[in-house]
């Protein structure tokens, strides 16, 4: 009897190219976007989103990405579930014990069960806390930073994206590695916050996961930088990373078409 073809996400997907073809001089200015169609399995697919915090110490920030949540992740995670794939929410280890999914895949030392290693020593730990002869090189402490530290609270995920009983929540990349490992998931699509910090930098983002060998699929409306005075207007910080991830670790798709495609997979088109 044959068997029933396994759902799929069919979207488009773009790159940018790092190069010209044959006959276009090799200049920045002539380098382009690449279009190309996929189609992935659901059961290989995964969602991933990184920081998806309640609220934020910085309050245009906040305001961003409180409406990005709203407008996009919400119906990008409800049609993701319902199409099967896999959502994992990462939202940094200082709060994520407050959610029972973490301990799905946590080791050991991820429970307390098993000391953590000695770190190295080098270099010196006061140097790399800048503190005693080194403190010199250590920037002035900000204290909206140092006031929002101090309460884990803070980084409570927002309560619009659940997490629900059939997700996971992971504290750090090794917890996600098992997880996508188990499961036997290649392809991540990345959503969250802020696109120029953690969604690249952390050990659960892009480029930690690209460089373990998986398919990176930003979904390049699902997030937003931390801008600065010179680059909040055009929104340059977060035009830059998403070219990051374009350029050298992934691909990138809207929140419309990875909807559109869930939808598609789920049998379903409201």
């Amino acid at each position: 009897m044959p068997t029933e073809p396994r759902s799929s996400l069919r979207l488009p997907v773009r790159y940018y190219r790092h190069g010209t073809d044959d006959g276009v001089e090799c200049l920045e200015a002539n380098f382009r976007h690449r279009e190309r169609e996929w189609s992935l399995p659901a059961e290989q697919c995964a969602l991933v989103l990184v920081d998806c915090w309640a609220e934020h110490f910085i309050r245009s920030h906040q305001e961003a990405s409180g409406r990005i949540i709203r407008e996009r992740l919400v119906p990008a995670v409800r049609t993701a579930r319902a199409a099967g794939v896999t959502v994992v929410h990462a939202p940094s280890p200082t709060y994520v014990q407050a959610y029972p999914q973490w301990v799905a895949y946590a080791s050991d030392r991820d429970l307390g069960l098993e000391p953590q290693p000695a770190p190295d020593n080098w270099p010196p730990p006061e140097f790399r806390r800048r503190e005693g002869e080194y403190a010199a090189f250590a920037k002035d402490p900000e204290p909206k930073i140092t006031e929002w530290v101090q309460e884990p609270s803070h980084y409570r995920i927002a309560e619009e994206l659940g997490p629900e009983p059939g997700d996971f929540v992971v504290a750090n990349g090794e917890q996600l590695h098992r997880l996508l490992k188990h499961r036997r998931v290649l392809h991540l699509f990345y959503a969250g916050f802020a696109a120029n910090i953690c969604v690249l930098f952390r050990d659960y983002g892009t480029r930690a996961m690209g460089q373990r060998g998986y398919n990176i699929v930003l979904l390049r409306d699902g997030t937003t930088g931390i801008e600065g005075h010179e680059t909040v207007e055009g929104q340059w910080l977060t035009r830059a990373a998403i070219h990051s991830i374009e350029l050298s670790t992934g691909h990138s798709c809207t929140t419309a078409e990875f909807i559109r495609a869930c939808q598609e997979a789920a049998g379903r088109t409201d």
